[in-house]
Parts: C-alpha cells; structure tokens; sequence
C-alpha cells in the first residue's frame, strides 16, 4: 500500500503505525510488533481465520458474485501454511497476486490494493506473520464454478497495475499519510467503491460506496450522498470509538476494523485518515 517522503512524518505510539522508509531495509528485516499493527489495520485474521478456529489458519468464507472463497492459511506451517514461503514469494502475492509457483490468486485477496504497501511495512507485515505458531490446519478449496485459467482474462481486461502508494507532492505529508492508510493497507476501497460486470473497482467512483453483499460499504465521500456533513471531529472519534455523529455504533465486519485496527492507531493517524477522506472527490449529490 512510500519512500524517503514519509520519513518526515511524526511517529505514532509504539502500537500504532510508524512512518517508514523501505530505503534502508535489509532483506531480512521486519519489526513483528509493526507487523502486528499493520495486520490488524489490514484485518488480515477477519479474513484469514474461521469462527472458532485457529488465529490467522484459515477456514473464514468470503461470499462474492463469484463464487464463496475461503482464507487459506497464513501460518508459518510448512504443508498447509507459508512456511516455506521466501520474503520474495510473500512479496509476490501481495504486489501482483501471483503464489510461489505463479499460480494467479483470486482477488478476494485484494492483492489489488496490498500492492500498494510499502516495502518497510511488508517486510514488518512478513516478519509478523513468520512469528505465528504454526498450525496444520488444511486449506478448504474455494466454491468458484470457474476456473482459475479465466483469471488470465480478467487480469487483462479488470486489473489495473498501480504500483506502490507514491506520495503527491501536491498534497500535505498529513493528507499522504490518510491516503497510504486507507488505499494501501487499510484498502477501504475493496467494501467502499462500487465494481464493475468483471469484478473491478470502478475507480471513477472511489470510495463511493457498493452495494455488494454481504455487507455493503456506504459512501465515505464528502458528498450530500455520503459523509459531506461530517467534521474532522466526527471522522476521528468514530475512528477510535466506532461512534457515528448521531450516536449509533457500527456493528458487523466495520465493528472489527473499528475495534482491532483503527482503534490502535495514534490519534495523529486516525486524524491523518479523516483528513484525506474529507479531501477526496465527491461522489453522488
């Protein structure tokens, strides 16, 4: 979902989400406590781990137009995890959706975002994933109907390569910071933009909300149609709380992101993130 330009930026609390560079990352590197933070804003185990079942071991189902697609296991388990898995063969499945084998993987894993993430926080991302107790739990086969020979056709007409998150230089390093959280590793665009007969997001309209089941993602635009009346005070408690401006409290999988990742984010952060999203182009009246 950054280079040399982030640095600059004031660091969060320790549970937080530091501002990195990938500059002067070794190979081998990778801090798991940023790991842990990054995970949790990506809500890597609400995909990624089943009702009842083992942390970050898979089993959970996505249902999707496309079929129902299950996590698979992301512990470092050598038969039915990723441990045998290189950093290389990690950072191929999150840039360009491909396994170790160049297999194409499905993109309910929203490779399309991930790709994104900057190389510090990969490798933080890796490093906390490879620090997992392994576990044997066995994969469970997606229920597509297709076959995955038909992804060779969507990546040429759907997939769009964007390549990591580079700052604009137009924008304040604040309005950065919120973009890089909520496109890269908070890939709120994956629930919160409509998509198109192929599955693609429709970027024309990002963040304008989707009514795609199970659970559509309202407009998060600033927009009469969207969030336009709500303040930067608004964005940043329901960032922390999970409140809105009338008093409800959000339920279901945003309740997750709520609680296991924006949460724990510095208040700097989450104000980072209000401020981009009050920024972006309206969508709707």
């Amino acid at each position: 979902m950054l280079r040399g330009a982030l640095v600059a930026l004031a660091l969060v609390a320790s549970a937080g989400l530091p501002a990195s560079s990938a500059d002067d990352v070794p190979d081998a590197a990778g801090d798991p406590v940023r790991g842990k933070a990054i995970a949790d804003l990506a809500s890597c185990a609400s995909c990624h781990t089943a009702d009842d079942g083992v942390p970050y071991a898979g089993g959970h189902g996505i249902v999707t137009d496309f079929g129902t697609f299950y996590g698979t296991n992301l512990t470092p388990d050598v038969e039915h995890g990723i441990g045998d898995w290189t950093f290389a063969d990690f950072q191929r499945a999150m840039r360009h959706g491909k396994g170790p084998d160049g297999t194409r993987l499905w993109p309910a894993f929203p490779f399309t975002s991930f790709q994104r993430i900057d190389d510090r926080d990969l490798h933080d991302l890796w490093a906390y994933l490879r620090s997992l107790p392994p576990s044997p739990t066995e994969n469970r086969a997606h229920e597509t109907g297709r076959g995955r020979w038909q992804l060779r056709f969507w990546r040429a007409l759907a997939f769009r390569d964007r390549g990591v998150f580079e700052p604009d230089p137009d924008a304040t390093a604040e309005e950065n910071r919120g973009h890089y959280l909520v496109d890269a590793i908070g890939h709120c665009g994956e629930c919160h933009t409509p998509r198109g007969g192929l599955g693609g997001l429709k970027q024309r309209r990002y963040l304008g909300g989707s009514d795609t089941e199970p659970e559509p993602g309202p407009n998060l635009t600033p927009s009469k149609a969207g969030l336009g009346d709500w303040t930067l005070d608004d964005w940043t408690t329901f960032l922390e709380l999970g409140m809105t401006p009338d008093g409800d409290f959000v339920g279901g999988q945003m309740g997750r992101v709520i609680e296991e990742g924006t949460s724990q984010l510095s208040q700097e952060d989450r104000r980072a993130i209000g401020v981009y999203l009050m920024g972006i182009e309206p969508v709707g009246k």
